[in-house]
């Protein structure tokens, strides 16, 4: 009989150990982030799905997040709220802002997109470009970018005061994705040192592949005349403007477009041309059907929200291409 209890308490011991710590990631794209860095060494949820505007958690979410080790932010307006109460419910969670340090953009809800933000080319040109070679630091090349992060140091009061108005949709500019990889990487090897090397190499790995992908969407897109896209919910701000592209929101303010904003809308699609309307799959897409058929464009999905992130953006990147070349 003791012998079996000891055999019994070992495997739950065992397993306990052989466990792997839980990192719950606000959404689905920086849980994908996550995942590719941390590999097989940790276990990654994403909680809000759907429209994250709306998002509250459900009790699995409340269960889930009470067994994390980590917590990923990425700067979403439901993380303000809800983020006090998971560290209420997980004594030592560790809450990490994947979002760090990336000038943001005012959320954009007038129709046309916002492109008076001066610093968001000078921190992309910063983010992710470094040789990860510094000896002393816990992630490599993070040392190259004190300098800069000093200089955003200077305007973070001033970004504080649009915090309100940010939009949160930095991982759909692969560069700004790469930073919010590194974040995430530091998080992952504070927690477990001694993986360390594992999580710089995937690191590494992510950072390679979404720089490729960068390369070649610059060039895919390079040769286009018509540099405007319409779209219903204005997500795309961080993409348009890394690659000199317009978007155009059907949304304003977070609501349906009024009659005469439909109208406007309407001319401008025949105006320009516009040939296709990207809807959001996890929203409404009445108003994009309804501009669809008094203006002769057709609607495809593009999803800000898919998984995973690199696969996504390629779809992006086609999709864009193909509704503005010449038929």
């Amino acid at each position: 009989m003791f012998k079996k209890i000891f055999f019994v308490t070992a495997l739950l011991l065992a397993s306990l150990l052989s466990a792997k710590p839980v990192v719950i990631a606000s959404i689905a794209p920086v849980g994908y982030l996550a995942k590719a860095v941390g590999g097989d060494k940790i276990e990654v949820q994403s909680l809000a799905k759907g429209d994250v505007h709306s998002y509250e958690p459900k009790p699995n979410d409340m269960k889930a997040v009470a067994k994390a080790r980590i917590f990923i932010a990425a700067g979403l307006e439901f993380e303000e709220a809800w983020i006090p109460r998971f560290k209420a419910s997980a004594k030592n969670l560790v809450v990490v802002q994947s979002d760090a340090k990336i000038a943001k953009l005012k959320e954009e809800h007038a129709g046309h997109a916002d492109h008076d933000e001066e610093h968001g080319e000078h921190d992309e040109k910063h983010s992710g470009h470094d040789d990860h070679k510094a000896k002393d630091d816990k992630h490599s090349g993070h040392s190259e970018h004190a300098k800069h992060d000093e200089k955003h140091e200077a305007h973070e009061e001033h970004d504080e005061e649009h915090e309100a108005h940010a939009d949160p949709h930095v991982w759909l500019n692969p560069v700004l994705a790469i930073t919010m990889a590194r974040n995430i990487s530091d998080a992952l090897i504070d927690m477990d040192k001694a993986n360390k090397d594992f999580y710089l190499k995937n690191f590494q790995k992510l950072m390679n592949d979404l720089l490729a992908f960068d390369e070649s969407a610059k060039n895919e897109l390079a040769g286009l005349k018509n540099r405007k896209f319409v779209v219903y919910h204005p997500a795309w701000g961080y993409f348009a403007k890394h690659y000199d592209l317009e978007q155009i929101s059907i949304e304003r303010n977070g609501k349906e477009p009024k009659i005469d904003e439909m109208a406007s809308t309407v001319k401008m699609i025949k105006d320009e041309n516009i040939k296709v309307i990207f809807a959001d799959p996890n929203r409404s897409q009445k108003s994009a059907q309804v501009l669809a058929s008094q203006t002769g464009a057709k609607v495809e999905l593009l999803d800000p929200l898919g998984y995973n992130l690199l696969e996504n953006l390629k779809i992006a990147v086609r999709a864009i291409k193909d509704a503005n070349s010449p038929k």
